[in-house]
């Protein structure tokens, strides 16, 4: 890639009109290698195809992808840039009186030239925002959720730089509730001076719809960290394996532990090597050209104003010496 350095948006409407000339849908760049799968099926490795999706392309490919309940997957194409929008499905946190309940996270911007596997990736931030959302509003701890993710943050800030932090409110471990139920300590065990061992048993939670606050839980305790805390990231922990896990794409969860490390490795050499794919220097031009005008429209088209000045002097201070600088309207 090349530096940008004046960056123009006469530069962003050339790159926008040669994407704009790539096949609709997906298609292989010319010349461009394949992987031999079976005697009946080849493959072209992503990064030799372009991609100039509509909102049903998206949809058709989303509709391979299984997501676990509580999620549901949804694309909204109704402005330039389609959306990915997960919906989830379960309990009001706050209200008990209504167990039942949809509602959508923020919404999750796919450009039209992303790969099916960037798409993927996507849906599965999404869902781990979603559930990183939802399980923050599970804890409880003396009548609050003092994780949940509507804290206002500025008066926070306020508070800090006042000095008037209100006096922390005292409580037990044994105080603490997560998903409606009170948590079991089953073991506190020191295994050196700065170290302990806790287990947590979430008890009897079978019919939760965050499947991964069930069972039992050990996380390290260390010195200058409060349980509670440890207790969450082993939380996000487990949240974010059960996604790995239950994410499917064609029936198969590829994001799944089980394919170890060797085998992503061996993987990773087959797919994106050039020289065992045994790619053709033309087929690799193309990429390079097509990528460097996506790269271009991806450099963000922005005014002047306190943060984008404040970025940019950082920027030039900084003065990388490839990539694109954002388009200055």
């Amino acid at each position: 890639m090349i530096t940008n350095r004046k960056a123009s948006l006469s530069k962003r409407k050339e790159a926008s009109n040669h994407l704009a000339e790539l096949p609709h849908g997906d298609a292989s760049l010319h010349r461009a290698p394949v992987i031999k799968i079976s005697n009946d099926v080849e493959k072209t490795p992503a990064q030799f195809r372009s991609f100039h999706l509509s909102g049903m392309d998206i949809q058709n490919f989303c509709s391979r992808i299984d997501l676990p309940l509580p999620f549901l997957l949804f694309v909204e194409d109704t402005e330039d840039t389609p959306c990915i929008v997960i919906g989830i499905v379960g309990p009001d946190n706050y209200n008990r009186d209504r167990p039942d309940e949809i509602v959508y996270g923020r919404r999750w911007r796919v450009e039209r030239h992303l790969s099916y596997s960037e798409i993927l990736q996507t849906i599965v931030l999404a869902c781990k925002t979603a559930m990183e959302h939802e399980a923050r509003e599970r804890i409880v701890l003396k009548n609050t959720t003092p994780l949940n993710a509507h804290q206002d943050h500025e008066i926070m800030a306020d508070i800090l730089n006042n000095g008037i932090m209100p006096e922390a409110v005292k409580f037990d471990l044994q105080d603490l509730i997560i998903d409606n139920r009170p948590i079991k300590i089953t073991r506190l065990e020191s295994i050196d001076d700065s170290h302990k061992i806790l287990t947590i048993d979430f008890t009897d939670n079978a019919a939760s719809n965050l499947p991964f606050l069930s069972g039992n839980m050990s996380v390290l305790l260390t010195d200058g960290i409060e349980p509670v805390n440890a207790i969450w990231n082993g939380i996000l922990e487990r949240g974010c394996s059960w996604i790995h896990e239950s994410i499917k794409l064609d029936g198969q969860a590829v994001f799944t532990k089980s394919i170890n490390i060797g085998q992503r490795i061996a993987y990773s050499r087959l797919h994106r090597n050039d020289t065992i794919l045994q790619a053709e220097k033309i087929a690799i031009n193309y990429r390079q050209v097509m990528n460097e005008y996506i790269d271009t429209i991806r450099a963000p088209e922005i005014n002047p104003g306190p943060t984008n000045s404040r970025s940019m002097d950082t920027l030039e201070r900084i003065n990388p010496e490839h990539g694109f600088r954002p388009h200055l309207a």
